[in-house]
């Protein structure tokens, strides 16, 4: 590379605003820099990296002869900017272009992401034909991509099969792909696994990492496993494994959504170094608990100290307030959002105001915000006025508009049925109830069956509605009729406006109890 290239790739590399950009580009274009195909990837990259997206493209198109770095740039850049769908489009628009090694792991992720297991097949099926087959990064991602798919058995073959042996990076691309695919529970039995602790097939065991602590710690989170974070905590600690930010955000996310809000404050206070999330999963996690006026003190914390918020830490702070139903904070945050911090209100601001909106009674102001939002609203929106108006039964009218605008975005979803029932049941028009019903038996609408979980001893006990398989159900039944008694002798008054039938009040009572225990 030229002289005059070097300096030109210092000043890119030294951009800090949108303006300097376009004068080093302007530059490149004046000294035909920009016909190189190593300077113009390295102002692809560039674009990309910092999520300029259509500058990029603009670039890539321009460029006379652009390399493979360039084009992974784009793709990398598509998957940073969350819209996987275009990076695999992106990819086939260039079929000129092969992949390389570095091409297939950005692939594998895009699929992942998108839960596309047949073009992810495909083009294993091609990553072998071209051998990159035993290419690390492109094999941990196809582990990946198999595990966060739900095929646990290929993912396994697949490792059985690794040119890399028993390598903790495969590990930990099962574990994280099972935890991207909902399936917490096996990824946190991979990793008692992995430790030893279940299967000594190895003199020595594997020693987790930093990533591995923080899947772990993800799976953990999405099973309310406080016992078990508790443990990969000591675990992390007694072997030295590194409490880097991201896995100091992860053990205040895993406390805090675990029920321990005072220990995840703990960590997050005693944390060295804090990035954005840190501060996020911190506000969020004190918000879920009512603790809506500590959550904005942090947030004003996080400002103060030069912290810069996004629309993730706008989402939390909005949050708080609705928890804590702080309606005046709320809408100063929602306010600022623009004003003082260049940040575009989405779906899901819109979503905490609704939600802050619709639990004081202010369900017209609600209704105000919705139809007045830039983009079209969401199921999420609609549903969440719409549980207001059943924690307002006097709003009938409203509950039946809104009601209808839900049928029209999701006509099979069986939550909007139930709440609309509920309120003419409140209103004791069960000719509507039974219309509603009738509704859903003709479209082959059902009530999804309710699920809920509880740790004990370190195991996950899973409940659905009517499942009788647990071994030790007659003492949970048992258990649940003598609390049922206890609370109703100490006052407890049952809320039967859930009960959609018109029968006598002590039969609804009943109809509860029984329900409870199943």
């Amino acid at each position: 590379m030229s002289d005059g290239g070097a300096a030109t790739l210092a000043l890119l590399q030294s951009c800090a605003t949108l303006r300097d950009l376009h004068q080093v580009h302007a530059q490149m274009i004046k000294t035909q820099h920009d016909r190189s195909s190593f300077l113009a990837g390295k102002l692809v990259a560039f674009c990309s990296h910092r999520n300029l997206m259509d500058y990029a493209l603009s670039v890539f198109a321009h460029t006379p002869s652009p390399g493979l770095f360039a084009r992974n740039s784009i793709i990398h850049g598509y998957l940073q900017a969350s819209s996987p769908h275009l990076a695999l489009l992106f990819f086939a628009s260039r079929p000129a272009l092969p992949p390389n090694s570095h091409t297939f792991p950005l692939l594998f992720k895009a699929c992942a992401h998108l839960h596309d297991l047949l073009l992810g097949k495909a083009l294993h099926g091609h990553l072998l034909k071209i051998g990159f087959h035993s290419d690390l990064h492109a094999h941990t991602a196809l582990l990946y991509l198999y595990a966060s798919c739900g095929q646990v058995i290929s993912a396994r073959k697949l490792f059985a099969v690794s040119p890399h042996g028993d390598c903790i990076a495969c590990w930990n691309a099962i574990i994280s792909g099972l935890v991207k695919g909902g399936r917490s529970k096996e990824a946190l039995e991979l990793f008692y696994e992995l430790l030893g602790m279940e299967c000594r097939h190895r003199e020595t065991p594997l020693e987790a990492d930093e990533i591995t602590i923080v899947s772990a710690l993800a799976a953990c989170t999405d099973l309310g496993a406080l016992d078990s974070a508790k443990w990969i905590h000591e675990y992390a600690l007694k072997n030295e494994v590194r409490v880097n930010v991201c896995v100091g955000t992860a053990l205040v996310d895993a406390y805090a959504k675990c029920g321990s809000v005072d220990l995840a404050r703990r960590v997050f206070d005693e944390m060295p170094e804090r990035n954005v999330m840190s501060w996020t999963v911190m506000i969020r996690g004190l918000a879920m608990f009512g603790q809506g006026r500590e959550a904005l003190a942090l947030f004003s914390k996080m400002v103060s100290e030069g912290g810069a918020p996004d629309d993730v830490t706008f989402v939390g702070a909005l949050s708080a307030c609705t928890h804590s139903r702080l309606v005046d904070e709320g809408r100063r945050i929602f306010d600022s959002m623009g004003k003082c911090f260049n940040v575009s209100p989405k779906m899901e601001h819109y979503g905490c105001m609704v939600d802050l909106l619709s639990r004081v009674g202010l369900l017209k102001e609600a209704l105000d915000l919705i139809e007045s939002m830039p983009m079209k609203p969401d199921a999420a929106l609609w549903g969440s006025l719409l549980s207001a108006c059943r924690r307002n039964p006097s709003h009938l009218e409203l509950a039946e508009y809104v009601a209808g605008r839900l049928m029209e975005i999701e006509p099979y979803n069986d939550a909007t049925y139930v709440l609309l029932s509920n309120i003419y049941g409140y209103h004791n028009r069960w000719e509507d109830v039974g219309r509603i019903r009738t509704w859903m038996k003709a479209r082959g609408i059902s009530k999804t069956p309710g699920c809920s979980s509880v740790e004990l001893d370190g195991v996950v006990h899973e409940f659905i509605v009517g499942d009788k398989s647990h071994p030790d159900i007659e003492e949970i039944h048992a258990m649940v009729e003598e609390i049922e008694m206890k609370v109703v002798e100490m006052g407890h008054v049952v809320d039967t406006s859930e009960v959609l039938l018109d029968i006598e009040e002590h039969e609804k009572m009943n109809a509860l109890m029984l329900t409870v225990r199943n």
